[in-house]
């Protein structure tokens, strides 16, 4: 068969075509957005368990990421608010970019004073300021990225920015686990802090948007109290959501769902260096071998999602999770065992880049116009939400409970998941029923 009728050749092909140079600022930015991720999560996590933390105390350390579960809070006040003297020079966007940068910059440095051992609790501040001026600083970049790319590359930038964001998890993870084994975790820390200044020097390179205009909603006379336009902007989205008689159904299947796959990235860390492994082979395994693998799992979702669907492909991804538990299982009993480790790394790693494009894909077929973006994002930080407080739960139950039965229970966890997405489907089958009979009638 000729290459050039290839569907696959065809679609790399168009992929490329399209690149041009606002695609590589956002392959760019998608770097910058990932360099600090896993500086407050499993790398952090790693350093508190070889310095002798408990899993009670690795898990509820979880707590310091939850800006990236309530980022859309203050989003509002980085669209509306402008800042005196810079947004005249560089622009809206690159302004409170470079704000939270800077901002991160330090707090980066900050954390890397800091001991587990010696000073727990001002380590956990700084970690949760990195976690805010990070989150802070993801705003501004998707808000860029929709501005400046068209929607015929919408797709493209995406992917180009999740790329980016995967080499930056590559260097905060791996990268720093090689420099904490070298020298110490507070060189480590304080050279993530050095690449940060690089970004600062992109804020200064990118063009600011042509139009950030923000289109203010118009409010009557009884909703000119600050109060009743809160109201109004929170309000009226879920009010207007298609499926808010299922609304209790959505959340727990998005709690359950998730629920493995937070589980075993959020303890991985912990129970593998309880088990013996080296940090060396913990980053040449779990971080370079398993982002890899996330990267492809990703491709595979969205592969899986053109040709089984959306609702058929989250129960494959659910089965495949229940594998995924019971290799972490299997590790357990086998202890210190590289070749079983590499199977248990890639299995979960596979499974947690194709949750992550799944998971995405379902909430983004629940979101309905005019709110979609409201919609998405209340949905999504309910998710990031409840990886947090599964993080700190899971730390606990660690210390009560051996490690075999933990992974045994995030098996049983997805049992309610698929029974709750079967529920879900005959809800959206139900609805696609009504609107056709709606327009056969009309």
């Amino acid at each position: 068969m000729n290459i050039k009728n290839c569907k696959t050749f065809e679609t790399l092909h168009n992929l490329f075509q399209s690149v041009d140079i606002r695609i590589l600022r956002i392959l760019a930015l998608g770097f910058v957005s990932g360099l600090p991720f896993l500086l407050t999560l499993s790398t952090l996590s790693y350093w508190l368990a070889e310095d002798g933390a408990t899993n009670t105390s690795i898990g509820l350390f979880m707590i310091v990421s939850l800006p990236y579960s309530f980022k859309f809070i203050w989003a509002p006040i980085i669209d509306y608010v402008r800042i005196p003297f810079l947004t005249q020079r560089l622009g809206k966007r690159r302004s409170w970019l470079l704000i939270s940068q800077i901002l991160l910059t330090f707090s980066l440095f900050a954390m890397g004073f800091c001991s587990p051992a010696e000073n727990l609790l001002p380590l956990g501040i700084t970690a949760t300021l990195v976690a805010f001026f990070s989150a802070t600083q993801d705003i501004i970049i998707d808000a860029y990225r929709i501005e400046t790319i068209s929607e015929k590359n919408c797709g493209t930038a995406a992917a180009f920015e999740t790329i980016g964001f995967r080499f930056g998890m590559l260097i905060s993870g791996a990268g720093a686990l090689y420099l904490a084994h070298i020298s110490s975790w507070q060189h480590a820390y304080h050279m993530m802090a050095f690449l940060s200044i690089f970004s600062i020097g992109l804020t200064f390179i990118i063009p600011e948007p042509i139009s950030t205009t923000i289109v203010k909603p118009a409010f009557s006379r009884g909703q000119r109290s600050f109060l009743r336009r809160l109201a109004a902007f929170f309000v009226l989205p879920v009010h207007q959501f298609a499926h808010k008689d299922k609304i209790w159904m959505i959340l727990a299947f998005i709690f359950f769902f998730k629920l493995t796959d937070t589980v075993l990235n959020s303890m991985s860390a912990p129970f593998l260096c309880d088990l013996g492994f080296s940090k060396l082979e913990f980053a040449n395994v779990s971080k370079l071998f398993g982002i890899a693998l996330m990267v492809v799992g990703g491709l595979l979702g969205g592969l899986m999602i053109q040709r089984l669907g959306i609702y058929q492909s989250a129960i494959m991804c659910a089965v495949l999770q229940a594998v995924s538990a019971l290799m972490f299982t299997i590790q357990s009993l086998s202890g210190h065992d590289a070749s079983i480790l590499m199977i248990t790394v890639g299995a979960e790693s596979l499974c947690s880049g194709m949750t992550s494009t799944i998971f995405i894909a379902l909430l983004s077929g629940l979101c309905t116009q005019p709110h979609t973006a409201s919609h998405f994002t209340l949905l999504y930080s309910f998710g990031s939400l409840c990886r947090v407080g599964t993080s700190a739960m899971a730390g606990w139950l660690a210390d009560q409970v051996s490690w075999s039965v933990l992974f045994l229970l995030c098996f049983a966890a997805l049992i309610p998941s698929v029974m709750l997405l079967n529920g879900i489907l005959i809800d959206a089958r139900e609805s696609l029923e009504n609107e056709g009979q709606q327009a056969n009638r009309a």
